[in-house]
């Protein structure tokens, strides 16, 4: 564990234990160090206990990154020399007398021995999930619910959704069927979903929702409630309900005036004079035309002879405009208020049906955990007993990432602290704070429900309620950048000045950032957009499938390969070294074509790159391709599936070869692809893997079937990772996850799994946090909390006004842990009049600051280096958006010294640096090498596929040496809970040895209980703890490092015997093989003599085996019996008398 660092001055106050702080962070100012740095003045205190403690954070990686930042410094204060204690107290502004050592050696055992497992640290999901588990029947639910992953929510949806739709036809009613297919075909399949999804997810909204709908929603609209629309627009027409002698004046001037146009507009307001009023109002839209121009909506031009007929014509148009505006308006109003109140009926009844469905399973999602913990804090007669037995275990509430906090989960918070500032909890002997720090710049997670004002409201109530208790609650701030240079601050700074702090959905100009690097170099560059059009030329041959994005992905790929190239390379002056591809962050505002392009360029360049931050499970051509194995197998005469296959790494074909050997003719024409295949004479090894995938399909489990074309004869993973590149290793072990997952809750099938995959949309999230040597790429959602010393922004020249809106909510009342709103279905430009242009100006306004709210993120993330570039498409016409990232930046640099250069492959390029920068470079060392092993120095063997090995005659297995004469063989229902109990050890064996020791514990658990459904908490424990005891164990070490092999196969010719058999677990080292087996049994041997033959001649004969394998070095072996757990060595002496003995075949 590194040493601490010493607190700056305005951070030492925010880490004062007796005061309530409400701290502001820009971004890199060190939140994190300050926060662990508080938690440890806390629990320094006397009288202060660590299960008194609460850490809500806001990601789960959060709460593990600093539940094990505070673990490694208190297990290192244990023995720390006391020098070395002295100087880490005085880090974090604590006293280092003699008391206070003593007290640091002794956390880390207070905080393991602390009820409850120690420190609470977690998301506010985990805490609602963990009191929701501890007052199930208080909140109304199952006391063994679970907790609904986003697939299982999706699939669930839509069973819920087809299962209302059903009811509704078999029973007649037609409303809620015709308010779905009316939503389904104004906004698409997929939109429709989404809606209703949104409402089932505004629980207290659809309960609240009146009875009578059309009614309720024409309130909102400000429409008459109960008039019917035809009848009020009739009754809108008749002549005392508007000037008609205006209207008539207007057509006489126009009928005077000569011009031609004004002709034809007078004939149509005098047909529509002459009218009755349910014809005027048929006709309303035509009489609109008549006065207003149909683009922009304004009065028309008045020709010279119309303003000397009527010279006041733009004050008598502009109001017949308005008039007619407003009628126009609101009869569109009626037709939303109809389509509007279908789909909040359905929406209602799909929340009910959805509802339900989960409790049929025991399920409850991410929004049910906060709208019951909140209700549960704060309704019923139970709330104030349940609020008194958790204020009597907790004292201190630390919240990180406070602007991410929506008002649901504030609620929450306030209960919590309720007691800190009333009554005894205000002016009693226990010393109780609130902490929370957070960033409204950064408030970026709008669509999640939070905004910046919502942070600013719950720090004015906790104000509030301090003052009225007679306590302080101070307000702080940090400013100085740990993170970034001097340059990319001051751009920063000058961007956001030009932007103005009101556009960022602010109260107050943003403070001006500080960094703790005062001289050191740094750069900001913008470089010049690739124009649509004009960048034609660039390509090969092929030149018509260039476009900008193709173009841009291309010097995106070239530029970052002259970054890392030996002789060009960009030098870091902090880290005083070249960059690698781990230093260089790439920055999207959103997922799209323009992201998988520059990873397919990266890769193309040998770039090493992680790929985007999360993808679709069914995007990745790895899974596509070991999807279409399974399709094959249910239907071999797809021949587009099978075409697909064929060219797949599985299979090898080129296109070519498929069009050589898989084309028909007209004389084959009526076979399907595979049927041809079979008959031809070439091609034989395809067909034989082909034939070798059909005879697996009946007697193989989806996991069994995907793991035999991965690791069986096809060496499938070989194969995909060398044409796909190891970004191919995630998705695959994902979908292999699934596989095991289908098979514990449903019956095993490639068809059903196939089914229940398509039916499902999973999502893989890549560790970005982590870094391995590769170039990142994500989303700036993807990367809040991550900074590298290059970033580059790569569509910032993105026009938010070509964002698709999904739609807004309209607020009517404050509910129960949540706001009532309701979700509006998007209205067109057309219907934008009245409240609800009102809410859609409100909600883009919202969006606009959120849009540079993210740029603030996107900037803050670089530590020296900050790129920004994009593309401009046929819509811009070659003009940079105003309201783009491009454009900002640029706006900002104008007020600095940049320079305006040349650059290679972007043209020109602005760029603003220290003038340090020139010299920054420093000279390499002379043992400085970046270039790679060169080839030549390699063997030529390494180049080559290994030699055919000789097939062996038929092997013999040593886990079945012909007597079984094992301990205390199972028997009755006893018995089988033991095999059970022993395959679940067995299990938790193979997977635990590769978590990392920290996560162990927590894996097995979930493991547990999600993929076995072992309900017990204790039973869990008890057997986790028994592998964490073995696996943890330091004379046990070697058999479960990452070096070692589970699951190793075995296969070898002794002395014209074949023994081939499976290997628990195969430790290969220099000098010597470790071989362990792992065995179930109930009763224990008392030491090796002990131990069943039959045991002892499967480890001899698996030892005999490595000996052929492995001549030169010496085989130890052992056995692991999960009950004790017990680990026997077996000595070689007492082997060699069960040498293998076999019956030959």
């Amino acid at each position: 564990m590194s040493r601490l660092h010493s607190l700056a001055e305005e951070q030492t106050r925010a880490v004062q234990p007796e005061d309530n702080i409400w701290l502001s962070a820009s971004a890199g100012t060190g939140k994190t160090q300050v926060l662990t740095a508080r938690v440890f003045r806390l629990l320094l205190r006397e009288n202060v206990d660590p299960e008194h403690l609460l850490c809500l954070t806001f990601t789960k990686a959060g709460a593990a990154e600093m539940a094990e930042r505070i673990r490694s410094q208190l297990a290192a204060w244990v023995r720390m020399p006391q020098k070395d204690l002295r100087q880490d107290l005085h880090a974090i502004g604590a006293s280092n007398d003699p008391a206070t050592q003593e007290r640091a050696r002794t956390l880390f055992a207070r905080v393991l021995d602390a009820r409850g497992g120690g420190l609470r640290i977690m998301t506010i999901h985990s805490f609602c999930q963990s009191l929701l588990a501890s007052f199930p029947e208080e909140a109304g639910i199952a006391s063994l619910f679970r907790p609904l992953e986003e697939r299982d929510q999706k699939i669930l949806a839509r069973e819920a959704l087809a299962d209302m739709l059903q009811e509704e036809e078999t029973s007649g009613r037609t409303d809620i069927i015709q308010a779905v297919q009316a939503l389904s075909v104004r906004m698409g399949e997929d939109a429709a979903e989404q809606f209703l999804m949104r409402c089932a997810q505004k629980a207290d909204a659809m309960e609240f929702l009146p009875a009578r709908v059309v009614p309720f929603v024409r309130g909102i609209l400000n429409l008459p409630i109960e008039e019917d629309p035809v009848t009020w627009l009739t009754d809108a027409c008749q002549d005392e309900k508007f000037d008609r002698h205006v209207l008539q004046a207007l057509q006489s001037a126009m009928a005077g005036s000569g011009g031609k146009k004004e002709q034809e507009r007078q004939l149509v307001i005098g047909d529509w004079l002459a009218a009755d009023p349910k014809a005027r109002a048929q006709n309303l839209q035509e009489l609109h035309e008549a006065l207003a121009t149909k683009s922009a909506g304004t009065v028309y031009k008045p020709t010279k002879g119309l303003l000397e007929a009527l010279p006041d014509y733009d004050k008598v148009a502009g109001e017949l405009v308005d008039w007619s505006s407003e009628l126009r308006g609101k009869a569109t109003l009626f037709q939303y208020a109809d389509l509007l109140a279908g789909a909040l009926e359905a929406g209602r009844a799909f929340y009910f049906r959805y509802r339900d469905a989960k409790r049929l399973r025991g399920g409850v999602d991410f929004d049910d955990m906060i709208r019951m913990t909140a209700k549960l804090l704060r309704q019923g007669d139970m709330a104030e007993w349940i609020r008194y037995k958790l204020d009597q275990r907790t004292d201190h509430i630390l919240v990180d990432e406070a602007q991410d906090t929506n008002l649901a989960q504030w609620d929450i918070v306030h209960a919590l602290a309720d007691e800190f500032f009333a009554g005894l909890g205000a002016s009693g002997d226990r010393l109780r704070t609130l902490f929370t720090v957070g960033d409204f710049k950064q408030a970026i997670f709008g669509f999640q429900g939070t905004s910046p004002h919502n942070y600013t409201q719950a720090r004015d109530d906790f104000f509030e309620r301090a003052k009225a208790s007679g306590r302080s609650f101070k307000s702080l701030s940090l400013d100085r950048s740990f993170r970034s240079t001097p340059p990319v601050l001051e751009v920063v700074d000058r961007t956001f000045e030009q932007i103005g702090y009101r556009d960022l959905g602010l109260g107050k100009a943003i403070r001006q950032h500080r960094s703790f690097f005062d001289q050191q170099p740094g750069s900001v560059t913008l470089w010049k957009p690739v124009i649509h059009g004009i960048n034609a030329s660039e390509g090969d041959d092929e030149t018509w499938l260039e476009d900008e994005k193709r173009v841009f992905a291309q010097r995106l790929a070239d530029q970052i390969k002259w970054w890392l190239s030996p002789d060009n390379g960009l030098w870091l002056s902090q880290k005083k070294r070249f960059a690698k591809p781990q230093d260089i962050m790439i920055l999207v505002s959103k997922r799209d074509e323009l992201s998988a392009l520059i990873v397919a360029r990266l890769f193309a360049e040998n770039i090493p790159v992680a790929g985007i931050d999360r993808i679709r499970l069914n995007q990745p051509l790895v899974v596509q391709d070991l999807l279409a194995s399974i399709r094959f197998v249910l239907q071999p005469h797809d021949d587009l599936n099978l075409a697909s296959l064929l060219v797949s790494p599985l299979l090898g074909w080129s296109h070519d070869d498929l069009l050589k050997h898989g084309y028909r003719g007209p004389k084959h024409n009526d076979k399907s692809l595979w049927d041809f295949l079979k008959a031809g004479n070439s091609h034989g090894e395809a067909i034989e893997a082909l034939r070798d995938l059909l005879n697996m399909a009946d007697f193989n489990t989806p996991y069994q079937f995907l793991e035999t074309i991965l690791s069986g004869p096809m060496q499938g993973r070989m194969k995909l990772l060398a044409r796909l590149s190891h970004a191919a290793l995630d998705p695959m072990e994902e979908l292999m996850n699934l596989a095991l997952e289908f098979e514990q809750n449903h019956v095993p099938t490639l068809q059903g799994f196939l089914d229940w995959f398509d039916r499902g949309d999973v999502e893989i999230k890549r560790d970005q946090g982590e870094v391995a040597n590769e170039v990142r790429l994500m989303t700036v959602h993807g990367a809040k909390g991550l900074q590298a010393p290059v970033v580059v922004l790569a569509n910032a020249t993105f026009d938010p006004a070509n964002k698709q809106h999904t739609g807004f909510d309209i607020p009517l009342g404050q509910g129960i842990g949540a706001n009532l709103d309701y979700p509006l279905v998007p209205p067109r430009k057309a219907e934008r009049v009245g409240v609800l242009a009102e809410h859609a100006d409100y909600a883009a306004a919202r969006e606009m600051e959120e849009h540079w709210r993210l740029l603030y993120v996107a900037m803050t993330r670089a530590e020296e280096h900050l790129f920004a570039g994009g593309v401009l498409g046929p819509r811009a016409r070659g003009r940079i958006p105003d309201s783009s990232w491009h454009a900002a930046i640029g706006r900002g640099l104008e007020s600095l010294e940049r320079d305006e250069q040349s650059v290679k492959l972007w043209g020109t390029a602005q760029i603003y640096a220290m003038k340090a920068l020139n010299s920054a470079r420093k000279v390499v060392p002379a043992d400085h090498d970046r270039s790679s092993l060169d080839k030549s120095d390699l063997p030529g063997w390494l180049y080559q596929p290994a030699p055919q090995e000789s097939r062996p005659p038929r092997p013999l297995t040593p886990s079945d040496p012909g007597i079984d004469d094992a301990i205390n063989p199972p028997a009755g229902i006893a018995g089988r809970k033991a095999m059970e109990r022993g395959k679940l050890l067995h299990s938790l064996f193979q997977r635990l040895p590769d978590i990392a020791p920290e996560r162990r514990a927590d894996v097995a658990d979930r493991w547990l209980e999600n993929q076995k459904g072992i309900a017990d908490p204790a039973e869990r424990q008890e057997l986790a703890e028994e592998v964490l005891q073995v696996l943890g164990h330091p004379q046990w070490a070697g058999f479960f490092n990452v070096d070692a092999l589970a699951e190793a196969p075995v296969a070898a010719v002794v002395d014209d015997y074949v023994i081939s058999g499976t290997v628990d677990r195969l430790v290969i080292e220099d000098n010597r093989i470790l071989v362990i087996d792992f065995k179930t049994g109930r009763k224990l041997p008392r030491d090796a003599g002990d131990v069943p033959s039959s045991y002892l001649r499967q480890m001899a004969a698996y030892r005999a085996a490595l000996q052929k394998i492995f001549p030169d070095r010496q085989v130890q072996a052992a056995l692991l019996f999960s009950e004790g757990p017990l680990l026997l060595e077996l000595p070689a002496e007492l082997l060699d008398h069960h040498k293998p003995g076999f019956v030959r075949p």
